[in-house]
């Protein structure tokens, strides 16, 4: 719903602009669906779905396959010497790497060798024809073995994951946050612009009395109350300029957080807040408000991924101080023929294999480079501990400030109520006093002058704005204070999606 209004301003300077009216829920929802930052930020989880993925390849099986051509042409060394030789041969096969971090890989294959010989013996196989299906296993038994030493780039991708979901709702409760401040500054600086508005019909009808006077020959056109109370218009109307400033900044600001300003016609509509800002809050308890401080920040939540992030570094940098010992085993069947069905059959009788197992071990001298990484994961993981313990106390401040914060505005704003009302009846009798004119004073009674009621505007005008930052300040200071307790959306039934425990 639109409507055509001119904006308060100085005579003649004011333009027809569409009003657009807008609730705080409304803001917020279209902060949430629209920011940009909020939606550059969606991505980062997902990007980092996308390195958990590829972490996990690691253990998918690989599948190869080889061929070869081989010549081979000498001069015999003495008789019966094998003096040429062309051999063909493919093989095909699975690698698989396992999480305990065994490998297996599972290999057949065949071959044709034709050989030439001066004198060849009686008993060779030519052509030979050979076939081969072998299975090796390589199962780490120091370094390198466990589940959590191989899985562990896994389980950092997935703490990445765990991170960038909470960076995320951290940047969705600082953007709701700022569109909820930046809604009520807009109030503020509305509100703001009224008074200053009705401080200048204050002061035009000042300057009108004193024309009056003049017109009538009680005070002539050089009286300082006459220098006053034009001065005093001046005054108002430059704080009205300012005003106007004041508004369209805070507006243009709401614009862009809400990404309203997608729409150039907004950039030119006129920001009607509809919601009204409390008067009034609940007493909070320091204590309670920093465990839930504790409990619903997602930025220490963050933090404490990232401790175990550095536990997983360690545990790796302390398995790679063992020396390595692998178990290797293998077993392989063959058969061989001068014709391929001669070696399918000797192949199927599995008369012919082989078979191995033996132990591989590789010692560091000295080991340097693995006890340096391991110290540097040490102290990382006790960096990271004193961090974690920096921002509860960072956290504890923060919730104690905001706190104090809502209690000290809940007192100002009473304060101011009864400064308003007391300037309010200061300006009703000093008008009243300087209405009756400049006769003769009554006995006991001051003599009013011009200038006694322009400061007993000005006291009320300062009096109005103190109270409406007072109630500004009080809404703000809620809205922070349910942000530095990391409850903001709830408080506000926002449904986040994107659960910080789903991916654990």
């Amino acid at each position: 719903m639109l409507a055509w209004v001119a904006g308060p301003g100085l005579a003649g300077e004011a333009e027809p602009r569409a009003q657009r009216p807008i609730a705080l829920e409304e803001a917020v929802r279209l902060a949430l669906e629209q920011n940009l930052r909020l939606a550059a930020e969606k991505l980062n989880p997902q990007r980092a779905a996308t390195a958990v993925t590829e972490e996990k390849a690691a253990f998918d099986p690989t599948a190869f396959s080889e061929m070869s051509v081989g010549n081979l042409h000498q001069e015999p060394r003495q008789e019966g010497w094998e003096t040429k030789r062309k051999q063909y041969s493919a093989a095909a096969g699975i690698v698989k790497l396992f999480e305990l971090g065994t490998q297996v890989e599972a290999r057949v294959g065949a071959s044709r060798t034709r050989s030439g010989f001066r004198d060849p013996p009686d008993e060779l196989v030519n052509p030979a024809y050979e076939e081969l299906a072998s299975v090796t296993v390589a199962q780490p038994l120091l370094r390198g073995f466990g589940i959590r030493v191989n899985t562990a780039r896994i389980a950092a991708a997935r703490n990445e994951q765990r991170a960038a979901l909470a960076q995320l709702r951290h940047v969705a409760l600082q953007t709701v946050a700022d569109t909820q401040k930046g809604y009520w500054e807009l109030v503020f600086a509305l509100r703001d612009r009224d008074l200053v508005q009705r401080s200048v019909g204050r002061a035009e009808e000042l300057r009108q009395i004193v024309q009056t006077r003049v017109a009538a020959k009680a005070l002539g056109p050089q009286d300082p109350e006459v220098q006053q109370a034009r001065t005093e218009l001046s005054l108002r109307q430059e704080q009205l300029v300012a005003a106007n400033e004041a508004v369209g900044r805070v507006e243009d600001f709401l614009k862009v957080i809400t990404d309203l300003a997608s729409d150039r016609a907004v950039w030119r509509m006129a920001l009607v807040p509809t919601t009204e800002p409390v008067a009034t809050a609940p007493a909070v308890d320091p204590d309670l408000a920093v465990e839930a401080g504790l409990l619903n920040r997602p930025d220490y939540y963050a933090a404490k991924v990232a401790i175990e992030t550095r536990d997983i570094a360690l545990d790796v940098a302390r398995n790679d101080l063992l020396p390595r010992l692998d178990l290797q085993a293998s077993l392989a069947a063959t058969g061989l023929g001068d014709t391929v069905p001669h070696a399918d059959r000797s192949f199927e009788s599995l008369d012919s294999y082989q078979w191995s197992v033996g132990v591989r071990m590789e010692v560091p001298l000295g080991n340097r480079a693995a006890r340096a990484r391991y110290r540097r994961a040490t102290l990382e993981r006790r960096q990271a501990l004193l961090q974690l313990e920096l921002f509860e106390r960072q956290i504890q401040l923060e919730v104690r400030n905001a706190v104090r914060q809502v209690t000290t505005n809940v007192e100002r704003l009473r304060a101011a109520d009864e400064t308003v009302r007391a300037a309010q009846d200061r300006l009703a009798a000093e008008q009243l006093l300087f209405k009756e004119g400049p006769a003769a004073p009554i006995e006991g009674r001051r003599r009013t002058t011009a200038q006694d009621v322009v400061f007993a505007q000005d006291a009320l005008l300062q009096a109005e704005r103190r109270r409406l930052r007072a109630l500004i300040d009080l809404n703000t200071a809620l809205v922070e204070l349910e942000r530095v307790k990391g409850t903001l959306l709830d408080t506000n039934n926002i449904l986040f999606v994107g659960d910080l425990e789903a991916t654990e």
